[in-house]
């Protein structure tokens, strides 16, 4: 009989996470359209297809490292269908005990402060982190302050956790998902007006608390810094804040004339360099770097207020 328990005890405590192990293995099998994973993260399948990457030469904004050519995606992925949280970062370092770059350099984060009613960027400090930025934040905004090697870290830690494959999503793949089979300067159109609706970006709330914001939009979203993810209109394929509110850390290193020699199908980003490719724009600057074709770049180490990430999942 107390063999017989003991039997039924071990089945009652390992069977949630075997059931959570199968409902995602069934998800994939099956193409669900969106799945949910162990940290409570929401992933929309990217089918495969074919896009063109990079800007027209007349379109307004663009840089020279934007060179338009044809790029295949053959595999499907799930992708985040937001950035990855504070609430969500803050499980991984508990349960991985993981200390992030700027915490274990001394070097910490870039932070704003406010004295006497008036907002200021105070640079790098030690006392800011992935936790602390200096503006208010809660467990629902996007994590910041960790760069390419902590985001990385998460995806790992994540991977082993569930035993599929995590990881950044390629310059490509971030671009064809963002686009959501568009063409146009942002996924809603080419109106720097319609961002409003999905982009969190320097704006007129965001002057109040800046006036020296020179790039700021004349319309007011609400959100003078980042916002709860999921605030904005989605694109076609689901997918929330891919435009504004956090650069993104992509798995790629970045390379100016790599696409004049970028292979068609799934691209990988040049073979070396320095720096790592970041997409999206940002909750503090103007309508021209949240382009779906916009590309900035920064060095592995590299960690700001403004910068996160989100996940890719391989099916």
């Amino acid at each position: 009989m107390a063999q017989a328990a003991g039997h039924e005890l071990r089945t009652l405590l390992v069977m949630p996470a075997i059931i959570g192990a199968l409902c995602l293995t069934r998800a994939i099998a099956a193409d669900e359209p969106q799945i949910t994973n162990s940290l409570g993260m929401k992933l929309m399948r990217i089918a495969p297809g074919t896009f063109m990457m990079g800007s027209p030469k007349d379109e307004a904004g663009r840089d020279v490292d934007e060179e338009q050519h044809a790029v295949q995606i053959t595999r499907p992925f799930y992708l985040g269908k937001h950035e990855v949280t504070v609430g969500q970062f803050r499980s991984f370092v508990k349960a991985a005990s993981y200390r992030t770059e700027p915490e274990r350099d001394g070097e910490g984060g870039s932070a704003y402060t406010e004295q006497h009613g008036t907002w200021m960027f105070v640079g790098r400090k030690p006392e800011y982190n992935w936790s602390k930025t200096g503006f208010p934040r809660n467990d629902d905004h996007p994590v910041s302050n960790v760069t390419w090697n902590d985001a990385v870290a998460f995806c790992d830690s994540l991977s082993r956790k569930e035993g599929r494959k995590y990881r950044l999503p390629t310059e490509a793949e971030w671009e064809y998902s963002c686009r959501a089979g568009t063409t146009t300067r942002y996924y809603n159109g080419d109106r720097e007006e319609g961002l409003v609706a999905v982009a969190n970006i320097a704006d007129a709330s965001g002057k109040r608390k800046f006036p020296a914001w020179k790039t700021a939009v004349s319309y007011d979203d609400g959100f003078p810094f980042t916002a709860p993810v999921g605030q904005f209109q989605a694109n076609a394929w689901g997918l929330h804040d891919m435009h504004g509110s956090l650069w993104e850390w992509c798995g790629d290193w970045y390379d100016t004339n790599y696409y004049q020699q970028s292979a068609r199908q799934d691209p990988q980003g040049a073979a070396a360099g320095t720096l790592r490719v970041a997409r999206s724009g940002c909750w503090n600057e103007g309508s021209r770097t949240c382009r779906s074709a916009d590309r900035s770049k920064s060095a592995p180490s590299y960690r700001s207020s403004g910068v996160g990430f989100r996940v890719v999942l391989e099916q």
